[in-house]
């Protein structure tokens, strides 16, 4: 599937950060999150579910504008959101563990 960028999901790097709370712009539970991850490591668990993405540096996650970490648009495909996100959550976690 082409990427297309008006139906693409925005990804930030706080829904897997396992130093944040839930209010704080956690999505997935602990045991799917890593600490401090990085853009670069959200392309590789889109790239290894082979989904097309998309790296926007600079962006600001709106309830922490003022920490521009960026994000990750990816590819939607014919799955929802919050059946992505826990995809890509294991493929952090085990990268994690090498």
């Amino acid at each position: 599937m082409a990427y297309d960028k008006d139906t693409a999901i925005v990804v930030w790097p706080e829904y897997f950060d396992a130093g944040r709370t839930r209010s704080e712009g956690r999505r997935l539970p602990k045991k799917l999150c890593v600490a401090e991850p990085s853009l670069d490591i959200i392309a590789k668990g889109a790239m290894s579910l082979d989904l097309e993405y998309e790296v926007l540096e600079g962006k600001a996650y709106p309830a922490d504008w003022a920490a521009k970490r960026g994000c990750v648009r990816i590819e939607r495909g014919k799955m929802p959101k919050t059946a992505i996100l826990p995809l890509i959550g294991e493929v952090l976690v085990k990268n994690q563990k090498r």
